[in-house]
């Protein structure tokens, strides 16, 4: 019989077992990154292509363009393309970020022949029919619509031009009229010039073994999809030298806020030091700001801090929606919070309460097979190799209050950060 009045004992995490991604090239040169893990019969592919929104000519371009591949090829109409997936019980998704355009896929090992013939076609052979575009259009409009009534959309558009300047492909700054001059004709440029295999990779994970890369193979490794890679545009980043701003929205309720500048890449040798203090000041539910602001204070219910690492550039930011009544004094706790992680020491308590929150979300990262492929796209998009994570770890297991402190004074003055606020502030 278990004795419950004593307390289990707690064994350190130290080692963690990692199923590293193997590599693989099709016939005409598309690599294949794959991870060969899990017990289920259940195969994900991302097919990645450097087609975000960096390489559009014109707003809304790389996202339509995206989102159409699946509303009718040269043999499957958007109809077909959609009872294929749902006969076989596959799942498509297409999504865009600043720098890629992915096209994803989830099934059955067993079905993948018949799933993997449906994805040529609408990858290679997409005819963007001109009805599903005009529809597309329009539900999107009506997101735009909806979400632009959303303080915390207005805040988030305002900051990123703020930080990149109006211009910049990373500045949100999507405008209604957009999507009234968008033409066909865009969208097909867009994809013949960035979807190709010239400029893909492809990322697999699951039960992966020679038959699927055969597949892969037969499917997209022929020589009739080739193509130079296109350049790559370059673009500078112009920040607002004025460090607070506000937009107006006379309906708001409440207010949304974000406070951030620029950080530290991937690459950088503070990174993973500074990411520890990040998880202290707002990175999970215990932090200092959700503890002052939240618990103490009352004056949101949820605030929190995180970093956005991109190809080309990293900026951090802390974010919440209070009532209009607690933006000012909201400001004041976040810049308190702050100055006490670099006047402070982090007490060993939390130091450890911190170290164990982050240990648990490491493994997370890398269990199961479709975890392990998304820790593996994480570095593989900066460059980096699996060294990367065993630094993360030895930082983890050895970072001091002290070292905290250095960094903080280093990286976390509110003089430097800048401030955008969205909402009704005379209310």
């Amino acid at each position: 019989m278990l004795n419950r009045k004593i307390q289990p004992t707690v064994n350190p995490i130290e080692h963690i077992d990692m199923v590293k991604a193997e590599k693989r090239m099709l016939s005409n040169g598309i690599p294949v990154h794959f991870v060969n893990a899990g017990t289920q019969d259940v195969v994900k592919i991302d097919f990645v292509f450097e087609a975000g929104t960096w390489f559009q000519s014109a707003n809304l371009v790389a996202s339509l363009c995206n989102s159409m591949l699946e509303e009718g090829s040269q043999n499957f109409t958007a109809a077909e393309i959609a009872e294929k997936f749902d006969f076989y019980g596959a799942h498509i998704q297409l999504t865009v970020d600043q720098n890629q355009g992915f096209v994803s896929v989830v099934s059955l090992g067993k079905y993948l022949p018949a799933i993997l013939e449906v994805m040529e076609d609408l990858i290679k052979r997409s005819i963007f029919p001109e009805y599903e575009l005009e529809v597309l259009i329009d539900k999107n409009k009506q997101k735009w619509l909806l979400e632009n009534e959303k303080v915390r959309t207005l805040c988030q558009k305002k900051f990123t031009q703020v930080m990149f300047g109006n211009a910049h492909p990373y500045a949100i700054n999507n405008k209604l009229e957009d999507f009234d001059v968008i033409k066909r004709d865009d969208l097909m440029q867009f994809y013949r010039t960035y979807y190709h295999a010239g400029n893909c990779h492809i990322i697999a994970a699951g039960m992966i073994d020679e038959q699927v890369l055969g597949l892969l193979d037969k499917h997209f490794g022929g020589s009739d999809w080739t193509q130079e890679q296109a350049a790559k545009p370059e673009y500078e980043i112009c920040t607002d030298p004025v460090k607070r701003h506000h937009v107006e929205k006379a309906s708001g309720i409440q207010s949304a806020i974000r406070v951030g500048k620029f950080w530290v890449p991937k690459t950088h040798p503070d990174y993973h030091a500074l990411s520890i203090l990040i998880t202290i000041l707002g990175g999970y539910f215990g932090s200092r700001l959700m503890t002052n602001i939240r618990e103490e204070k009352g004056y949101t219910y949820g605030i929190g801090s995180f970093v956005l690492t991109l190809k080309q550039a990293s900026y951090l930011v802390i974010s919440t929606e209070v009532g209009n009544e607690y933006i000012e004094p909201t400001l004041a706790e976040i810049a308190v919070e702050m100055h006490r992680l670099q006047t402070e020491l982090v007490s060993e308590n939390e130091l450890e309460t911190v170290k164990s929150y982050l240990l648990g979300e490491f493994l997370r990262d890398f269990d199961g097979p479709f975890a392990l492929a998304g820790s593996f796209k994480a570095i593989n998009d900066f460059g980096l190799d699996y060294t990367f994570y065993d630094e993360a770890l030895r930082v983890l297991r050895n970072i001091t209050s002290a070292e905290l402190m250095t960094l903080a004074q280093q990286y976390l003055n509110p003089e430097d950060c800048y401030t955008v606020v969205a909402g009704n502030v005379n209310r």
